[in-house]
């Protein structure tokens, strides 16, 4: 991916032309399942806002036997083939008006986690903002250990879903801390503004208070399209030289569709 050259590159030359994609890491919950409402709520207030949305899900599984067989060009499109096949460029909205883009991305995160080890977590978010549109709001739904892992003390802003039944305050309070722990900044974003919910919320923030000298932001929904784009992380590109500024036409049409 990082060898000199134009195919290898071809992501990363494309992003520094027009600047970056920006990534949100979601902490998915102990039960996933309990927080996909969570997470399609927070890619569909974006996507009503006028973002680009995808939607990388590290709790779905590529199929791996495909990734075996050779070519990565005629795998079906996940966070693994796109960080391996360098056509995959510019992805931005899926050509079936879905709203918004969703890869499952389980392996493509094990190899980005490779990556933040041997050249650390910068490494690892240009590696994987590459291969979107300028612009893009990347969700990556992933469990907290690993994005703790992969953006290790970047103090990078951390959605922790606030949903489900009493055991949710404790998988909550788990997941943040986790976080906190791993030098991230978790913010706890409860779905519903009922009683219920916040309860959890206080409980989680109460004990984050008494045993961890922490407050952690809360966010409400109706929030969340305004706040992520402003502290979702990107990648700083160096300036590029003026004769390539001066040929956009060169990146092609600036849109890699997939369904």
């Amino acid at each position: 991916m990082f060898e000199p050259g134009a195919h290898q590159a071809a992501g990363l030359q494309g992003a520094a032309l027009s600047g970056s994609a920006l990534l949100m890491p979601l902490a998915s919950s102990a039960r996933p399942a309990q927080s996909y409402d969570w997470l399609c709520e927070v890619a569909a207030r974006l996507s009503a806002a006028g973002h680009a949305v995808a939607v990388l899900d590290a709790t779905a599984t590529e199929q791996p036997a495909l990734h075996r067989t050779g070519s990565s060009r005629d795998l079906p499109l996940g966070l693994l083939r796109a960080l391996i096949d360098p056509s995959v460029v510019q992805l931005e909205r899926p050509l079936d008006d879905a709203d918004w883009l969703v890869l499952p991305a389980a392996l493509g995160l094990e190899r980005l986690l490779d990556t933040a080890r041997a050249g650390g977590p910068r490494a690892a978010l240009s590696r994987l903002l590459a291969p979107f549109a300028a612009d893009v709001v990347v969700l990556l739904f992933a469990p907290a250990a690993a994005l703790g892992e992969l953006l290790c003390d970047t103090g990078a802003h951390t959605m922790v879903p606030v949903v489900g039944p009493a055991q949710a305050g404790l998988d909550t309070y788990a997941a943040a801390k986790l976080l906190h722990f791993a030098g991230l900044q978790p913010v706890l974003c409860p779905l519903q503004q009922d009683a219920a919910g916040d309860r959890t919320v206080r409980s989680v923030s109460d004990c984050a208070s008494r045993h961890l000298n922490a407050q952690w932001p809360v966010w409400s929904a109706g929030s969340w399209a305004a706040r992520i784009p402003v502290v979702a992380q990107s990648v700083a590109h160096p300036a590029a030289p003026q004769a390539l500024a001066a040929e956009p036409a060169a990146r092609g049409p600036g849109r890699f569709l997939w369904s």
